[in-house]
């Protein structure tokens, strides 16, 4: 099945350039890497190599150099999404050469976001007296089998390397079969494994790696990894991540931990990590987009924005004062789509194959490809459950609204119709309280097209939801988490049935 979505586009090098140039300090050092990746990937695209004009954009030197006048990036997730702070590696650097005390080093960098990690632990490395040479590469091939593809000059650069060599990567993810296509290419070079420092953002559980290549080879190499609590910015809170939140918030809902973001609560006072750079004001200025429909938002620090933690009754799919909240969340989403829209036409076909994928019963959606394709992408809030929405003394506030709409599950920025689809399915609306929603969202969007789109949309919805039920059930089980995706699983594909068969 499919939940994630593909996150590169095609963008202008000049447009890189100018944010490079307009930007100091990591910021830079995110923007150089997303720079030196899409170049390195598309110089480089089915073998990697050792350029001259990789090895000037890994110094951070640019003019001068011929470069393509566009490239294919992707999100860096480990700075938008998954608060991966560039000191940790810089200490975790430190660690190895006070434990190992290298002199020379070949530092290789993961792309993409270990492009710029691995530019960090350079910098720590040669401040500390430590020789380096360094490189980037991309494993290629299937997801849980990745593979180093890599041209005879830069192994026998590799093969004559004397001394360590350093891998770094934000992982290792479900897999772990990035850092072992590295681990395995190295070792087919004869090049020792304890000569193999690893340098990711998490100490895993071997046990559970996919990858079985990836359980043989992990165990083989010096690790060095500090953990996010050791940079302790957040003195006095408690840690409310992956789903601890549920305990303060007296909510009893399913969640995948690994698919939340960091977030700390100090009295009344809530830090979720929101992204570096760019990211994190983008949520910023959403935030202020949103005031009055959202808990108030203080500031951005250190990547998380601070924001009141509002105290009120969570709803439920069984709302009493039905037809004022409808009313509310009507207006909220015409609020969304005359906010945030994106200008870039919506997406039919990730979405078709997606439908078709996840619920290959489903009729033939290319009936509705014209009026979804007259509809405008919208940046969503993809967060239409019943308990995010609280009933407070000041009225109704939505929580949890400013990052869903870009994160790396469907739909990413889409036609509002996606959200409308969603509140209906979440709160099971009869015929009767969905007639009075449309008619609500109707009016106060003036989109008199919605209605001839949402057929689409709720397949297209429900199709997502049941995949990503079934997908959190399967990897969380023997849990109670996995317990409720279970029955959640089963009221989707409900659902998904009737609508089939409307």
């Amino acid at each position: 099945m499919i939940v994630f979505r593909t996150q590169r586009k095609r963008v202008q090098t000049a447009d890189l350039l100018r944010r490079i140039e307009n930007s100091s300090g990591f910021e830079r050092q995110m923007e150089l890497g997303e720079l030196e990746a899409g170049m390195a990937d598309a110089l480089c695209p089915e073998v990697d190599r050792d350029l001259p004009i990789l090895a000037a954009l890994r110094r951070g030197e640019w003019k001068g150099l011929d470069l393509p006048t566009e490239i294919e990036v992707s999100v860096p997730e480990g700075f938008a999404y998954y608060a991966v702070d560039s000191e940790l590696y810089r200490r975790a650097a430190a660690c190895f050469v006070r434990e190992k005390r290298p002199e020379r080093i070949a530092v290789i960098g993961i792309r993409a976001i270990g492009t710029t990690l691995s530019t960090i632990v350079i910098d720590e490395l040669r401040a500390s007296g430590c020789r380096v040479e360094s490189w980037t590469v991309r494993p290629r091939g299937h997801p849980y089998h990745r593979e180093l593809r890599i041209d005879e000059s830069l192994a026998s650069r590799w093969r004559e390397w004397n001394g360590w060599f350093a891998v770094v990567d934000e992982g290792p993810g479900l897999s772990g079969s990035s850092f072992a296509s590295v681990s395995t290419y190295l070792d087919s070079l004869g090049i020792a494994p304890e000569r193999v420092a690893l340098l990711p953002s998490r100490d895993p559980d071997v046990a559970a790696f996919v990858s079985e290549t990836a359980r043989v080879r992990w165990p083989l190499h010096p690790k060095f990894c500090v953990p996010f609590e050791d940079l302790h910015l957040f003195p006095g809170a408690r840690d409310i991540g992956a789903g601890q939140w549920r305990d303060s918030a007296d909510c009893n809902v399913a969640v995948h931990p690994r698919h939340e973001r960091r977030k700390y609560l100090n009295g009344n006072v809530l830090c979720k990590f929101a992204g570096y750079g760019r990211y994190g004001r983008a949520a910023l200025d959403r935030a202020d987009a949103l005031a009055g429909w959202i808990p108030p938002v203080h500031e951005l620090r250190h990547g998380f924005l601070s924001m009141e933690w509002v105290s009120g009754r969570r709803l439920s799919r069984r709302h009493r004062d039905a037809g004022r909240f409808l009313s509310h969340a009507a207006r909220y989403l015409a609020h969304i789509t005359h906010q945030f829209p994106t200008g870039e036409p919506v997406a039919f076909e990730p979405l078709a194959e997606m439908i078709a994928v996840n619920a290959p019963e489903a009729p033939d959606v290319n009936r509705w490809r014209a009026a979804v394709e007259d509809g405008c992408a919208v940046a969503l809030d993809n967060r239409m459950f019943p308990h995010e929405w609280l009933e407070t003394p000041l009225g109704y506030r939505k929580t949890d609204a400013l990052d869903h709409h870009d994160d790396h599950f469907f739909p990413g920025p889409q036609d509002t119709a996606w959200d409308v689809a969603g509140f209906i399915a979440e709160f099971e609306l009869d015929a009767a309280a969905e007639a009075w929603f449309l008619q609500c969202y109707e009016r106060e969007s003036q989109d008199r097209g919605v209605r001839a789109r949402l057929p689409f949309y709720r397949l297209a919805y429900l199709a997502f939801r049941f995949a990503y039920a079934d997908l959190a059930m399967q990897s969380l089980r023997g849990t109670q988490d996995s317990t409720v995706f279970a029955r959640e699983r089963a009221r989707y594909e409900r659902l998904l049935e009737r609508a089939r068969n409307s």
